[in-house]
């Protein structure tokens, strides 16, 4: 089934992209976005999209077959949640410092590198201004183009109002997210299992099912299971993509292993890390944790204290924990086949290297 699941979304993925394709391609669309020194706007923005997994798109089209409803007029919500993703991952690359996306260039480095072939006097600072107007208009056009769905008005009514409140959450959690990365004191466990549950879990797994269910009207019993099973796996989620910044591999992430640890990034590892270093341990820690410059000796020390500490082990029965949450969620729950493929995707999540 895992490669089934891969197979369905890597089909879905493509009409997604065209979708997006479609519109932003649009005349009047490309109208808005002509500048006079450049009309490739659109085409940034469609190259940028299709080097992600479209995962949140596809979740928005299997909450709706979780409801019972037919896909064919929802890809433009698919589409719409996506484009909105990234201009969110624009400004993150920024916030972050992260020079590469996608096993390329963040926007603000390919803005930057061309404009230091033009001669700008102050090319990274403009490159990174350009790249949040850029990601700004990803976010606005969001609205316009899930405005496109084929459904009630009424739904998009509906849809539009809960996106403008839960990503308003987003960027409250983001916000969070870079005052703990410069903070000193390192949380307690609550808190940063809140920051996964408001970032990721809300953001790319319980907004895309629960856009879906709510397009394919579905009951409050479904939206409530559905909700539950989303907030375990997106937690889930987190914790595997944090280990995958510590131990995976960057070609298959398409960004440095490690960033994590210079970003000071508060997690579920460095959490229990720090909790259980010694006097002396901690100290290093310290001096490698937000250091810009660190290397694969460091991030191999950090690698060895989670592993001979059993934290990596402690966190992935964590991960096994949560999944099974996740699948108990579901466990009375009507949707049919959409049982299986939601099944699916837990073991994918728990499985996955990249």
């Amino acid at each position: 089934m895992k490669n089934d699941l891969k197979s369905l979304f890597a089909a879905r993925k493509e009409r997604i992209i065209e979708t997006l394709e479609e519109f932003l391609l649009r005349k009047d669309v490309r109208a808005l976005l002509k500048l006079p020194w450049t009309d490739d706007l659109p085409e940034r923005l469609i190259a940028y999209t299709k080097g992600g997994k479209c995962l949140r798109g596809n979740l928005v089209l299997l909450g709706a077959e979780a409801a019972g409803a037919d896909i064919e007029g929802l890809y433009p919500a698919a589409a719409a949640i996506e484009l909105f993703q990234s201009g969110i991952l624009m400004h993150d690359d920024i916030i972050d410092e992260d020079d590469v996306r996608r096993g390329k260039p963040s926007a603000h480095c390919a803005f930057r590198e061309e404009l230091k072939k033009a001669k700008f006097a102050n090319a990274e600072k403009t490159g990174e201004a350009l790249a949040i107007c850029l990601g700004d208009i990803a976010l606005m056009l969001t609205f316009a183009l899930l405005n496109e769905t084929k459904c009630a008005p009424k739904k998009k009514s509906n849809v539009t109002v809960y996106w403008g409140r839960e990503f308003a959450k987003v960027g409250a959690a983001e916000m969070e997210d870079t005052y703990l990365s410069g903070a000193a004191a390192m949380p307690d466990e609550k808190r940063i299992v809140a920051l996964y549950e408001g970032k990721t879990a809300g953001y790319t797994f319980i907004v895309p099912l629960i856009t879906g269910a709510m397009l394919g009207n579905a009951s409050p019993k479904l939206l409530s299971a559905l909700s539950d099973y989303a907030l375990n796996l997106g937690v889930l989620f987190q914790v595997k993509d944090d280990e995958l910044g510590l131990f995976g591999s960057a070609e298959k992430l398409g960004k440095p292993i490690g960033s994590d640890i210079r970003e000071n990034k508060k997690t579920l590892f460095t959490q229990k890390l720090f909790a259980s270093a010694t006097k002396e341990e901690k100290a290093k820690l310290k001096k490698i944790f937000g250091a810009p410059n660190i290397g694969a000796k460091e991030v191999e020390y950090v690698r060895g204290l989670l592993e001979t500490k059993g934290i990596r082990n402690e966190i992935n029965a964590c991960a096994e924990t949560l999944a099974r949450n996740a699948k108990a969620a579901l466990k009375d729950a009507k949707i049919g086949k959409s049982k299986t493929i939601l099944e699916a995707l837990i073991e994918l999540s728990l499985k996955r290297t990249a």
